[in-house]
């Protein structure tokens, strides 16, 4: 195993409490801040300046939305509009209602028409119930169109060429020429028509260009770019968006509502500072001590609101490297050992900079002390987060850390 430097104690945060024991404020949200802290809270109100918090005792407090970085509902509580909801929504083709991504971020509902426009994709543009109108995109602006529950998802990162997947799960790979009730696209060597009620996925492999902005997401899963917006607990939302970025350049139907309890998260795109969950980083798993294998981590919480509220199942004794995106420079996250009979294990965080390794964090977790949390500055020049989970004096038998929303802040 390799040597590492001595504990840098001043870049440790205090150890927290079990956050197993942890109890989310009834109809609350998780809000994470620009220096990774989470906060449990009720949103009183809100609107693209700042909010106005509840937190469990019911002191109210004021935060400028300049200082989140995401907000998302608190597990549970999220509920999906259902089918039934959508039954009086005014669809003039029988087509199914599709999930249309856009290459800034944004996801729209609506029913698929054939195009007046070449090179354009046409839609009767839906939220909620309500019918906002028809829209023209250009195909340059597409990613994906999906059913709003598709028989299976694919990363969108292997996308090189566009590409339909049928319902049956054939693939369909070349370059779409047109969208409409029929899609046609060209392979290597024929043009094909494509009933698009025969498509479960369609990816365009366009390339994705974030916009600095507000981006709300409803129990629906749209997500709009919001130049302003407002929410008061119980009362409908108010959405203003961004019509030419949606096709509606002509209709002026640039204020929406949503129905209370829909909305499900915030997210704050801007070009200093993002947060990057770690279940999204490429991990390399290693042994250590005198073991030959390991088992590979598991990711937990999957259906999580937001990536960096997922977990990490990580075995004993492994390593676990990392490579940091450029410009990484603090790392959050909550450890916690599953407590069984001879549960006796010390977790390390080491960071690999200008070529040598530095231990920011080591723990033995066990039943007098089974959970620590961080919240932890890097190094300049970070290039690599190594977790270490080495066995106690009790062997590996039964030895795990969990790690509860590991969470990475990348910018200036």
């Amino acid at each position: 195993m390799k040597q590492h430097t001595p504990l840098i104690p001043i870049l440790l945060i205090a150890l927290a409490g079990s956050i197993s024991h942890a109890q989310s404020i009834k109809g609350g949200w998780t809000i994470c801040t620009r220096d990774l802290q989470l906060r449990e809270t009720l949103i009183e109100r809100a609107n693209e300046r700042e909010l106005t918090l509840i937190n469990a005792y019911g002191i109210r407090s004021v935060l400028s939305m300049d200082q989140v970085l995401f907000i998302v509902k608190s597990e549970g509580e999220a509920g999906l509009v259902s089918s039934d909801e959508l039954v009086g929504a005014p669809l003039p083709e029988p087509s199914p209602v599709r999930l249309i991504s856009l290459v800034d971020g944004q996801t729209i509902r609506g029913s698929v028409m054939s195009p007046k426009i070449e090179e354009y994709l046409a839609i009767t543009m839906m939220a909620g119930t309500t019918v906002h109108g028809d829209a023209h995109i250009p195909l340059e602006h597409i990613l994906r169109i999906r059913d709003q529950h598709p028989s299976r998802n694919l990363d969108q990162r292997e996308i090189l060429d566009d590409l339909v997947v049928l319902r049956n799960g054939d693939r369909l790979s070349g370059f779409i020429e047109s969208l409409g009730s029929q899609v046609q696209i060209a392979l290597d060597d024929s043009v094909i028509d494509v009933d698009i009620n025969r498509i479960d996925h369609l990816y365009v492999a366009n390339d994705a260009e974030s916009v600095p902005g507000i981006y709300l997401r409803f129990a629906d899963e749209e997500v709009l770019r919001a130049i302003g917006f407002s929410y008061m607990n119980q009362t409908p939302i108010s959405v203003q968006v961004d019509p030419e970025s949606l096709g509606l350049e002509d209709t002026g139907n640039a204020d929406w509502r949503f129905e209370s309890g829909t909305l499900t998260s915030i997210q704050i795109e801007d070009e200093t500072e993002r947060v990057v969950p770690l279940v999204e980083l490429e991990a390399q798993i290693d042994p250590i001590g005198d073991r030959d294998w390991t088992p590979s981590p598991r990711v937990l919480h999957t259906n999580a609101s937001h990536p960096a509220m997922q977990s990490i199942d990580i075995p004993s004794p492994s390593q676990i490297t990392y490579t940091l995106p450029d410009k990484t420079h603090r790392f959050a996250c909550d450890f916690e050992t599953p407590l069984e009979i001879w549960t006796d294990c010390v977790v390390r965080v080491i960071v690999e900079h200008r070529g040598k390794t530095s231990a920011l964090f080591e723990q033995r977790l066990n039943h007098d002390q089974s959970s620590a949390s961080i919240n932890i500055e890097l190094p300049r020049a970070a290039t690599s987060l190594v977790i270490e989970v080495d066995p106690g004096e009790h062997g590996p038998i039964q030895d795990r850390v969990i790690m509860h929303r590991p969470r990475l802040l990348v910018g200036e």
